[in-house]
């Protein structure tokens, strides 16, 4: 992880004005967030001996939002009795209207439209949640269409996790939308998800607006981009 994290920072054209670190250990997950770049990520890599088979982090850049640990990702809430954790690139225009994008009982802290996209997906999230564990192919098709919905409204490169299952959303490159924005790499029995392919290794670009669901080292399944009734065009 910490060779991916150099890797990725020295890739960046812009200095980071942030990091955070999620890291699994069952349905709950330690939350390491450094909104001032104080090397608090690198410090938890470098001293922890225990194993993660689930982990995100993230980088923010200097001109997105002011400096502070509500707008330092990954954004996590708590769904019966399991920590999710939530990561985006892109800044999305109208979430700010709560009829069309409830967000229930999950209120934003920061400024981010990221987390305020969180809290959306979180409460369409805990409607299956509440009778039981809902089966994956439910939780894939209720992200699928929450995906479909983000992308109008920006660049939204995703990642969410509910400890069990991983789920990616390669929306497009910032400026470009013909490149895929979310690559998938494989090594040593585990899968890497980049926002860049980040060594020589066999990096795949996810097909813009795809989702991806990934458990363990294995992507479960795959749903190809599309379009709510609303969105097509007579």
């Amino acid at each position: 992880m910490n060779q991916s994290l150099v890797a990725f920072m020295a890739r960046s054209e812009v200095p980071a004005a942030n990091l955070g670190l999620g890291c699994y250990e069952g349905a709950d997950a330690q939350l390491i967030r450094d909104p001032a770049g104080a090397g608090l990520v690198s410090g938890f890599i470098d001293g922890s001996t225990q194993g993660c088979g689930l982990l995100l982090a993230c980088q923010g850049e200097a001109a997105d939002l002011p400096a502070g640990l509500a707008n330092c990702q990954p954004f996590a809430r708590e769904l019966m009795g399991t920590v999710h954790l939530f990561a985006m690139q892109g800044e999305l225009q109208g979430l700010e209207d709560s009829r069309a994008f409830p967000t229930g009982v999950y209120t934003p802290i920061g400024d981010a439209s990221a987390e305020r996209a969180f809290c959306v997906l979180m409460s369409r999230m805990r409607v299956l949640w509440l009778e039981d564990t809902p089966l994956p192919e439910v939780r894939l098709a209720v992200v699928s269409d929450f995906a479909a919905r983000m992308r109008p409204l920006g660049l939204a490169n995703f990642i969410y996790a509910d400890s069990e299952l991983l789920f990616v959303h390669g929306h497009q490159q910032a400026g470009d939308p013909d490149r895929s924005g979310l690559f998938l790499g494989r090594s040593e029995g585990g899968i890497r998800v980049s926002g860049q392919a980040l060594d020589r290794g066999d990096w795949q670009g996810l097909e813009p607006g795809e989702v991806l669901m990934i458990k363990g080292a294995e992507v479960l399944e795959r749903c190809a981009p599309f379009k709510l009734w609303s969105q097509l065009v007579d």
